[in-house]
């Protein structure tokens, strides 16, 4: 489980300062990875029995589960639809949350006898299992709606034929999503047994020798399952459904022109050359300008020629911007500038 918790916390930390991709996607995912990394840190610390009868330790805020559903469901929404950004009425969905950071944060740092307090007579009887049940719901429901809202884009994708690539990319989404929702299915399930067997039968399914290994399993799969899809997603995209159309220059005319390549804000040198299947040095020494030169320059003339579209009407410059793979407005803003 440490070491899930390492590779997990690295990722999602890679992630914070990738420097390609669009800036508001890669946050969340760098931060569900970071609170999927505290989740299984916390979980060890209770396996360890550092919890037992040491109030010392009780309500350390590394807690913050009920805010995975939301940051699961906002990068999904801001992956397939690169025009969209976070509004404030989407802060309504992290209110929860909110209230469970600041709550672990207000006691955790309190004296010992406090928070035994807290612990034996709020938390135990009625905390702990108000909590459980909101990231059980609370959970299903987001993994839900992200799963629908990914099947949701595929169709659209195969009713206008998507390029390759952003195909590729949703399936890979589907199935990491489609994995979380069977992961996660074991480990709730394991969670209400043992409510429902306390509740009703007086039985702790935990004094059970291997029950917490059910849950624990399972909830390490989930962040390993996670992990594993960002790494392959920033490391190694899949080519299976590229042409192969030799030579080099015939098939990197192919990306650019008919699949439009340039428009995948994710794309950098490393990620052309692996699907080019040439060295990173190889790809540079063919192209006669630089891969961002390149990119910036070919984003612009599809902004420009987007503008002159009716369908845009109603999209901002800057939404126009987004979609054509620029990370975040600020950067199209100042690449227009430079063009100017």
């Amino acid at each position: 489980m440490f070491l899930v918790f390492l590779w997990s916390g690295s990722v999602g930390l890679w992630y914070f300062f990738r420097p390609v991709g669009k800036r508001e996607a890669n946050l969340l995912l760098s931060f569900f990875l970071g609170v999927l990394a505290l989740s299984l840190l916390h979980n060890l610390l209770v396996n360890i029995g550092i919890f037992n009868n040491k109030p010392r330790w009780y309500f350390i805020p590394i807690q913050y589960t009920l805010a995975l559903g939301p940051l699961l469901f906002f990068y999904v929404k801001s992956r397939s639809y690169r025009v969209f950004n976070l509004q404030k009425k989407d802060f309504k969905h992290f209110i929860l949350p909110t209230v469970q950071a600041v709550s672990y944060l207000l006691v955790g740092f309190r004296e010992a006898i406090y928070k035994d307090q807290i612990w034996n007579s709020l938390y135990l009887p009625y905390g702990k299992p108000i909590e459980g049940f909101l990231f059980v719901i609370g959970f299903s429901f987001y993994l839900y709606f992200s799963y629908r809202f990914i099947r949701y884009k595929l169709k659209v994708l195969d009713k206008r034929q998507g390029y390759f690539w952003e195909v590729d990319k949703m399936k890979r989404m589907k199935r990491m999503v489609k994995g979380l929702l069977f992961l996660f299915a074991i480990s709730a399930a394991s969670i209400i047994g043992d409510w429902v067997a306390y509740q009703f039968l007086g039985y702790n399914l935990y004094d059970i020798r291997g029950y917490t290994y059910i849950g624990d399993l399972s909830f390490t799969i989930m962040v390993l399952w996670v992990s594993y899809y960002a790494f392959r997603n920033a490391f190694f995209p899949s080519r299976h459904r590229l042409k192969d159309t030799p030579p080099l220059a015939v098939t990197l005319q192919h990306l650019f022109q008919q699949e439009k390549i340039f428009l995948d804000d994710e794309l950098d040198a490393r990620k052309l050359s692996y699907y080019l299947k040439i060295s990173k040095q190889e790809l540079t020494a063919f192209l006669k300008e630089p891969l961002a030169t390149l990119l910036k320059r070919l984003r612009l003339e599809e902004v420009e020629r987007r503008t002159a579209l009716p369908i845009y009407r109603n999209y901002t410059i800057e939404n126009i911007g987004l979609d054509v793979g620029f990370p975040h407005k600020t950067g199209f803003r100042k690449a227009k500038e430079q063009k100017n």
